[in-house]
């Protein structure tokens, strides 16, 4: 009886710490992966900045390219902000979702924000954002951006709309 006892302890124990190091390695894995996501940010911002549409488009997910026209979306977006987009007070995640598999991550995505953004004539919007899928181990064609939004003022003055490049695509698989 006694022998059973400190078996089971001691699987007890190897149980709980490979639970552990799997929790470990899944928050090091979100902390490194969001790093990576916002060092990306900051250079896709010049692309903001610059309005370079082509670069911009690259960053889409497959799927979201073939549904939307992009050129057409973002020469919207751009005739919604008022003036060129020069700066953000600050960069941003605005959350994440992680699915993994026996340990293995095989679903990553990540709403990047930037806050506070200025134009050349003193605008400052509340947030320009993006989701975009880091990883999709099963639908490959599915990572990249697949929406870009930006909250502007409305007709009425005390209402926000949000103008968007592409859309969240919901899939049931």
């Amino acid at each position: 009886m006694r022998k059973t006892a400190v078996i089971f302890k001691r699987a007890l124990c190897v149980v709980i710490s490979i639970t552990m190091l799997f929790s470990l390695a899944s928050c090091n894995f979100k902390r490194s992966s969001r790093n990576a996501a916002i060092r990306e940010a900051k250079k896709y911002f010049e692309y903001l900045k610059d309005q370079d549409i082509k670069k911009l488009n690259k960053l889409f997910s497959d799927d979201v390219k073939e549904s939307h026209d992009l050129e057409d979306e973002w020469d919207t977006f751009f005739d919604s902000i008022d003036g060129n987009i020069v700066s953000y007070g600050k960069v941003s995640s605005g959350g994440e979702e992680k699915w993994s598999d026996l340990g293995k991550v095989t679903y990553y995505d990540i709403v990047i924000n930037f806050e506070d953004v200025t134009t050349d004539t003193g605008t400052v919007y509340e947030y320009i954002s993006y989701r975009q899928v880091r990883i999709d181990s099963k639908h490959p064609d599915r990572e990249g951006i697949s929406l870009f939004v930006v909250r502007t003022p409305s007709e009425s003055d005390d209402d926000l709309e949000e103008i968007t490049v592409g859309e969240i695509i919901i899939y049931y698989d």
